[in-house]
């Protein structure tokens, strides 16, 4: 028996102008005789990406609002769901952009009741110009950019809240923790929330670009930063078997975690300093998250 898909396209904002995606996501969106809304929600943006963005109120269709005060992460994705008119959401960071014409009927053709749809997101395929941001490129395109046939065998692992679209209703009853607060994680941990009570999470081949690379420092401190609400998931009794977890699990197993934390973090400076430079190893990047995990735990 199919289905009514009826969308309501959810864009949390924040330091971003989104104009140009929401009307490429409007015109596919009438181009397939949806009934759809968009909301887009700024969560606590400088003056002048609200200013940038305050035309998207002259839209039909779209509805753009201003918080009051930066509600982060989880609360305004939340806060989207429950304003949602329709029973089938899309979330889209602000920060993507959509390359594919039918990119909005990819997962029309996809959704379903008590269904997760993950579309991926991948990054551009020449190295920015900044040499600054090098080290967020290299990371997401070693790590993150991955087809779905990859994706889809560790269901949870790879998901990613930049790009999904799902049953509201199933949001409803199981929505982002409101716990989790700043960067990291929060996106794993309702994927394994959702597979405990055996709600299919599917990825599928539907990527948006991820264009708001960051600056070395800036992503190097939030990814060691996010190590600690790992562990604080981990404290508070959530299992969700990361690849570090599962490291540091070994290396426990064979007494090997302590020698290794402490020779990681005699050259902590050192890796610290490549990860700022030309050439970033991503070894070092690892290493320097196991031991952030390692001396945490």
């Amino acid at each position: 028996m199919s289905i009514t898909i009826k969308l309501s396209i959810l864009i949390p904002v924040y330091n971003y102008k989104v104009v140009d995606l929401v009307k490429k996501l409007y015109k596919q969106c009438q181009k397939l005789n949806l009934d759809f809304e968009i909301l887009v929600f700024d969560d606590g943006s400088k003056e002048k990406y609200k200013e940038q963005n305050k035309v998207l109120n002259s839209h039909f269709g779209v509805n753009y609002m201003e918080m009051s005060e930066n509600l982060g992460r989880s609360k305004i994705r939340n806060w989207l769901v429950k304003s949602a008119l329709y029973d089938f959401v899309l979330f889209l960071d602000c920060d993507s952009k959509v390359t594919d014409n039918k990119f909005i009927e990819k997962y029309i053709k996809t959704l379903g009741p008590n269904k997760v749809v993950n579309g991926g997101r991948i990054y551009g395929n020449k190295k920015p110009k900044a040499k600054s941001k090098y080290l967020h490129w290299l990371y997401g395109s070693k790590y993150e950019s991955k087809k779905a046939k990859t994706r889809n065998k560790n269901a949870h692992l790879y998901f990613h809240s930049n790009n999904f679209a799902a049953d509201r209703n199933v949001l409803i009853t199981f929505p982002f923790d409101e716990s989790v607060e700043g960067y990291g994680y929060e996106d794993l941990l309702i994927a394994q929330n959702l597979m405990d009570h055996d709600i299919e999470v599917i990825h599928i081949d539907n990527p948006v670009v991820h264009l708001g690379l960051e600056k070395n420092r800036i992503f190097l401190e939030k990814n060691l930063k996010a190590i600690d609400n790992l562990v604080q998931l981990k404290k508070d009794g959530h299992q969700l078997n990361t690849n570090l977890e599962q490291k540091a699990f070994m290396l426990e197993d064979w007494s090997l975690d302590k020698k290794l934390q402490s020779f990681i973090s005699k050259r902590k400076d050192n890796y610290t300093e490549n990860l700022l430079g030309e050439k970033p190893s991503l070894l070092k990047f690892q290493l320097l998250k196991l031991e952030r995990y390692l001396s945490s735990i």
